[in-house]
């Protein structure tokens, strides 16, 4: 199934791709190719499980509060973000994800896996230490985007992570924005939450999918009935960059919403192809090119499996 991450890798690196999507299975006890792939799959570099945490405090701890003001305490956000931090640091710093049977299921709120433990010399203190202050700066300037909590305030249902599963024309696709927002009377609002130090990457391409993602995909049942009555174009967009605090909403054309399905159309081909349709099995990850720059190797979760030989 298409999704735009799944995409990008596939751009960047078909072997890749092919570990993660076709490899890599949590599950797998028989085959130590399927483990391993997996557990790669689950590395981050320290930036980005900052950017992990901040949306998992914005989705426990944020959001469940929006209509009841009062009770979003900034002392008690912030206590539960370094909860978060310090069960995640010591979990990934003892390689945890390692242990038989380990998984996202299994280790709870404390998975965790770092890129630097597995292929560098670890995590430092200064730089946990950074990462802390990173993320209780982009919680606090979220908590102070008064103008924005008080629109997601009015409301009438708000969805955090909800996987939308859509078609454009027959090629399948998933997308899970980071926000939902539905009003009474007016089009629904799509939220992207950004952690970027300098945050100046433009994530129309992005937005977009999801716009046409909640306007294409059958309907959750707690999805309220107007949602069908609005296009893409409709569709309020906005990238929150928490640590620069910055703001920028997207409004999409006809002719973006067609660039965005043509997109996906002929990526979701692409990969169907190199897939080889009911073929996977007998296929194997060096059937695969990879990158065509070299740097993408360096930070690369697989380069462990594909420079095995």
């Amino acid at each position: 199934m298409w999704s735009f991450s799944n995409a990008r890798l596939f751009d960047k690196c078909q072997r890749a791709w092919f570990y993660k999507t076709h490899v890599a299975n949590a599950n797998a006890t028989k085959n130590p190719l399927q483990r391993e792939a997996y557990i790669l799959s689950k590395l981050q570099t320290i930036w980005g499980w900052r950017g992990k945490i901040v949306d998992r405090v914005i989705s426990e701890r944020i959001v469940p509060e929006l209509r009841n003001p009062w009770a979003l305490n900034p002392d008690r956000v912030l206590e539960y973000a370094l909860l978060i931090h310090r069960k995640q640091s010591e979990f990934a710093l003892l390689n945890r994800i390692r242990e038989a049977g380990m998984s996202e299921t299994k280790g709870g709120e404390a998975f965790a896996a770092f890129y630097a433990v597995e292929y560098g010399n670890g995590v430092s203190p200064e730089e946990l230490a950074h990462a802390w202050e990173e993320v209780q700066q982009a919680v606090r300037n979220l908590l102070n985007m008064t103008e924005l909590l008080d629109d997601l305030r009015r409301a009438e249902k708000v969805f955090k992570q909800r996987s939308l599963t859509f078609s454009v024309f027959q090629s399948k696709a998933r997308a899970v924005p980071d926000l939902i927002a539905f009003f009474p009377n007016e089009p629904p609002l799509i939220i992207d939450w950004k952690v970027h130090s300098f945050g100046d990457r433009d994530y129309r391409l992005q937005l977009a999918t999801y716009a046409v993602a909640l306007a294409r995909c059958k309907p959750h049942q707690d999805f309220p009935v107007t949602q069908s009555l609005y296009a893409p174009e409709n569709i309020r967009l906005i990238e929150v960059q928490l640590l620069t605090n910055v703001v920028r909403p997207y409004r999409l054309t006809g002719q973006d919403v067609d660039s965005v399905e043509s997109r996906i159309v002929e990526s979701s081909v692409e990969m169907s192809l190199a897939a080889g349709e009911n073929e996977v099995k007998a296929l194997d990850p060096f059937d695969y090119p990879v990158a065509e720059y070299p740097e993408a190797c360096e930070k690369c979760l697989f380069r462990k499996l594909c420079w095995k030989d």
